[in-house]
């Protein structure tokens, strides 16, 4: 066995594929329901009275808002659902060179203000590429002729999001990455001729290869501000537009420490060390000018992002001792004080991205204050999900419908503009009790009672705040059932009283193992115990993924959706074929043919409390309808 530096980590996400993505996408623009279980309601449409766009790094952006680099950016279905609910600005998630962490699970926990331990992408590098423009991919289709006719264009700017220092960037690994990003086309091509026959209409879209020529930079708390500007003019001379992402310790540690105080988080420890690694404001002042002349020399724009997470000394649960990033309401006044003081010192040539504890009620202000594009983590991973950022973007029109304005420019001007309106609201944030502790300290009611596999409350809670979309809803068939416990030996068999099975609703809970990192969420906002994502039935598509976590429980789906195998929570793995008007259940040392749940021959030996085939045949015959809303490949992928 090697060592522990040797091994190499399994990975938790295993993306879906392509054709899976535009199948269930397909099937349910038919239908005419929601899309990727975002019900049309939430999805933005724009009012054609209010113009929302802008302009950002050389391109037009159909509104300001978007999802901050992370969760709700990692995988395609994400960006899909994002720019559903109004997102034109997609902060990919940051991919560095080293794409084998092993990072703590769980690593999300929003249950008011946000904590995370997760910094970078799952995925391996060429993984991200190929889920970025599967992304890129599907919202092209769905704003094209073939879509629900409801959008002028995809108006869209997928940002990568790049870490974490100049050696790592300039690896053979992450050029590959951003040439790919640059230029797609291979990766569109092979892409569209995967689709099967059904589908092979959506070949005709027309995707423009290059998915992205903007990078914001990320880099570790720590990091010199002779690194930051070494890389940041490296991506310039590379060609792209280049945002450095900044820290709030640019307010230095006192008044930081005073801030958080004022508003009631005398918990979070700060480390006064980290503020003074970190990037200095006077260095900061010295290094925009030099990097401006960079960029304007190249034909480029540069420009800032307020700001990265904060890094604090904690242990807030779920997480053990040590370092904890911080996001949600208590950054948003860091951050945007600082945003406010950086536009003060510097000119409104220079673009601000804005992420710190961003939602409905602060993201028109935000706008208002020239600050954009505005972008969302944390209040994304609460009740409702990607359907929050609707209500921005809806939140915006409506304040222009107030003050008579017909675009951004008019609404800014109508405020006594950009630069005063961002200051005059920094000034009122810090007394402000919507962000004080008082306000962000209530979680999310428990009910006391445990999840169970089958039946729980099915409020669907679980579903939305899902970053990853893996969290699903099925419809088994609902009664009691007591089959016996079977023991047999050869072809001799003989039944007695088992266990009762009590499918109470129709309406269950499921999880997509495959897109389900384990990264908790699920959890604060299930008002039951033990979290959705463990709990409940996980369902792998991909036997890799089966093989690779013999430590979860689950059930994995053939691709023919005839067979199911059920690996227990200590291990032992079961079979469940379908054969016309009988089933077989198999364990490892012997076999049971099942006739409407009941014995009819045996084989081997064995001792099964026949609960486990009823339970079996009820998620199999689930997964078998057509009509399921899921990330089922279409069987006519698999069986021609």
């Amino acid at each position: 066995m090697g060592s522990t530096e040797d091994r190499v980590p399994v990975p938790d996400l295993y993306p879906i594929d392509f054709t899976t993505l535009v199948d269930r996408m397909d099937r349910e623009l038919k239908a005419a329901g929601g899309l990727y279980d975002l019900p049309r309601r939430e999805w933005w449409t724009p009012d054609p009275a209010r113009d929302v766009s802008m302009q950002h790094l050389g391109r037009t952006l159909g509104t300001p808002a978007g999802p901050a680099s992370g969760p709700h950016s990692q995988l395609a279905q994400n960006l899909v659902l994002s720019w559903l609910a109004g997102g034109r600005f997609m902060e990919l998630k940051t991919v560095q060179v080293n794409d084998e962490l092993e990072i703590p699970r769980p690593c999300i926990f929003v249950p008011h203000i946000g904590y995370n331990v997760e910094w970078s992408q799952e995925l391996r590098v060429p993984q991200s590429a190929l889920d970025y423009v599967k992304g890129w991919m599907l919202v092209h289709m769905l704003a094209s002729e073939m879509g629900p006719g409801l959008w002028k264009g995809v108006e869209s700017t997928w940002d990568i999001s790049l870490g974490y220092d100049l050696a790592g960037i300039r690896t053979e690994k992450v050029r590959a990455y951003l040439d790919a990003m640059r230029e797609a086309g291979p990766l569109i091509y092979g892409l569209f001729d995967m689709l099967p026959a059904h589908l092979a209409h959506w070949k005709d879209v027309e995707v423009p290869t290059c998915v992205s020529d903007s990078i914001t930079l990320s880099t570790f708390h720590g990091c010199p501000a002779h690194e930051i500007e070494a890389i940041a003019t490296q991506t310039l001379e590379w060609g792209f537009h280049t945002v450095v992402k900044l820290n709030p310790t640019l307010l230095g540690h006192d008044r930081c420490r005073q801030m958080l105080d004022t508003m009631g988080y005398q918990f979070i420890g700060l480390n006064p060390g980290d503020f003074e690694q970190d990037l200095q404001w006077s260095q900061l002042m010295e290094m925009i000018p030099r990097l401006e002349a960079v960029a304007e020399k190249k034909g480029l724009e540069l420009g800032v992002k307020f700001t990265n997470t904060l890094v604090h000394q904690g242990d807030e649960p779920p997480f053990e001792e040590g370092e904890v990033y911080l996001s949600g309401p208590p950054l948003h006044v860091l951050a945007h004080t600082l945003a406010s003081e950086f536009r003060g010192a510097t000119h409104e040539r220079i673009p601000i991205t804005f992420s710190a504890g961003v939602d409905a009620t602060n993201f028109v202000r935000c706008v208002a204050g020239g600050l954009g594009p505005v972008t969302s983590c944390s209040d994304l991973l609460k009740a409702r999900g990607y359907g929050r950022m609707t209500k921005y973007v809806r939140g915006l029109e409506k304040e222009m419908a107030e003050h008579g304005a017909s675009n951004l420019t008019e609404l800014r001007a109508a405020v006594g503009g950009a630069t005063a309106h961002l200051s005059a609201t920094t000034a009122g944030l810090l007394e402000d009790p919507r962000y004080h502790r008082a306000e962000n300290e209530k979680a999310p009611k428990k009910t006391g009672t445990d999840l169970e596999l089958l039946d729980c409350l099915t409020c669907d809670k679980c579903i939305p705040v899902c970053p990853q979309h893996a969290n699903f809803a099925v419809a088994v068939e609902t009664g009691e059932h007591r089959p016996g416990r079977v023991t047999w030996s050869g072809s001799e068999f003989f039944v007695r009283e088992g266990e009762l099975l009590i499918a109470a609703k129709r309406h269950q809970i499921g999880t997509l193992a495959d897109a389900c990192n384990h990264c908790g969420q699920c959890d604060p906002w299930c008002p039951e115990d033990g979290g959705p994502y463990l709990a409940k039935p996980n369902l792998f598509l991909n036997p890799q993924a089966f093989t690779d976590h013999p430590e979860r429980h689950g059930f994995l789906l053939s691709p023919d959706r005839r067979q199911i195998l059920w690996r227990k929570s200590h291990g032992v793995v079961f079979e469940y074929d379908t054969h016309g008007e009988q089933a077989v259940l198999r364990t490892s040392e012997g076999a049971v043919w099942l006739a409407e749940d009941a014995p009819t021959r045996t084989e081997g030996s064995g001792d099964v409390d026949l609960t486990v085939a009823v339970t079996m045949r009820l998620f199999l015959e689930a997964w078998q309808r057509e009509e399921i809303e899921s990330w089922l490949p279409p069987v006519t992928a698999v069986t021609g």
